[in-house]
């Protein structure tokens, strides 16, 4: 019974505190892309301009109080505001509640509690699991203002971009793979090395097999996946010498290679659909939300996410360029869907791509692969835009 009230209480601070900052992101969404600051003035009603009372301004409760109206001057709020408070709050309880509550990474210095109500009596204090929450629920706050901003005004503030990118990288440099794991190094019979990474003492009894990978062989040989930290994957795997596992170069490596691969893979798709439009359909917004994403989560699950999001992603762009004529087009909604999932379910997803992503052969055949898509992509499109031009006797 205590137990029960005490991850009730829990769960509930959690929401309440994701409600909270739910209200701070309603107000970088409207007030970054206009270049105004986040501070001064304080909360303000967009028409008359007079301050918004603290007992207005509380989350959630507080709209529905107005009736979603100012109390001055009775303009309208947008419901907006409400929903991504809301949606702000059960992110952060999903995130806890899956990352540490059921440990769906299983990271190693969790596997040793039996359950979420072992947990929370014996370790939940401890300062690791805190901050792979922290991380994460920062990098789902930064995806909400570009999903949304994206959708409003067509665009990515260039400072959301900055900050994102900068606090991503500064997560890899502080907390490289595997972190919040330990490195084990141990010497084999025939005098080989190899890197020890999450034996847990609690095998499970389904999912890949996570154990010991080798320093020299390729890692995308054998049925064994290497335990996945708070960033996934390192950079390459064997892990090379100047960036051993563990070490802030390597997390760098990492975050940096992940920022990369995000903003070349959307830079070539704004490229072919732009060109086979024959328009400025695309903009950069799509863009910055992978870069971001990749800053924090690294380059291999940042290039899935991108091709699952672009999926359904591209069939609703082409769908909105063809009905509204040409106008601007967004798929931000399905790219930060694609993120989302890539990164709680990477323990499922990992060793499905690790033959791919840790074999240069293989990785050269994706990218002409991709190249042949976006090119077809570019043809058909212009191919419409051709047949829909009317012409001039």
């Amino acid at each position: 019974m205590l137990v029960a009230v005490w991850t009730v209480f829990l769960l509930g601070m959690l929401f309440l505190l994701g409600s909270a900052v739910g209200s701070f992101l309603n107000v970088c969404i409207v007030r970054l892309p206009a270049g105004r600051s986040l501070i001064r003035p304080a909360s303000c009603c967009g028409q008359c301009g007079k301050p918004i009372r603290i007992s207005d301004n509380i989350p959630l409760l507080s709209y529905w109080q107005l009736r979603g109206r100012c109390r001055a001057c009775g303009a309208p709020f947008s419901m907006r505001y409400f929903w991504i408070e809301l949606l702000t709050g059960l992110v952060f309880v999903l995130i806890y509640w899956l990352e540490i509550g059921r440990n769906v990474h299983r990271f190693e210095m969790l596997a040793w509690y039996d359950g979420f109500s072992e947990f929370l009596m014996m370790g939940m204090f401890k300062p690791r699991p805190w901050l792979v929450f922290a991380v994460h629920v920062l990098l789902a706050c930064f995806l909400i203002v570009a999903v949304m901003t994206i959708h409003e005004h067509h665009r990515v503030p260039r400072s959301v971009t900055g900050w994102g990118i900068l606090l991503g990288l500064t997560a890899s440099l502080f907390f490289p793979w595997p972190w919040p794991d330990e490195v084990h190094h141990a010497v084999t019979a025939s005098g080989g090395n190899r890197l020890f990474l999450g034996r847990v003492s609690k095998p499970y009894e389904w999912g890949p097999r996570v154990g010991s990978m080798p320093a020299d062989d390729p890692w995308w040989i054998g049925d064994v996946t290497p335990q996945a930290g708070l960033y996934p994957w390192p950079i390459w795997g064997p892990v090379p010498e100047a960036l051993p596992a563990g070490n802030w170069r390597l997390g760098l490596a990492t975050g940096l290679a992940g920022v990369l691969a995000g903003a070349l893979l959307m830079g070539l798709v704004r490229l072919a659909f732009n060109v086979g439009s024959g328009a400025a359909a695309v903009g950069w917004g799509e863009t910055s939300l992978l870069a971001v994403a990749g800053g924090f989560l690294g380059w291999q699950p940042v290039v899935v996410a991108g091709l699952l999001g672009m999926i359904p992603g591209l069939i609703a762009a082409v769908t909105q360029w063809w009905v509204r004529r040409r106008q601007r087009v967004a798929f931000a909604f399905w790219l930060a869907l694609a993120v989302a999932a890539v990164g709680l379910g990477w323990y499922w997803i990992g060793p499905l791509v690790q033959g791919l992503f840790f074999n240069e052969k293989r990785l050269l055949l994706l990218f002409v692969a991709c190249a042949t898509v976006l090119l077809l992509l570019a043809i058909c499109l212009r191919s419409i835009a051709a047949r829909s031009t009317p012409r001039i006797p």
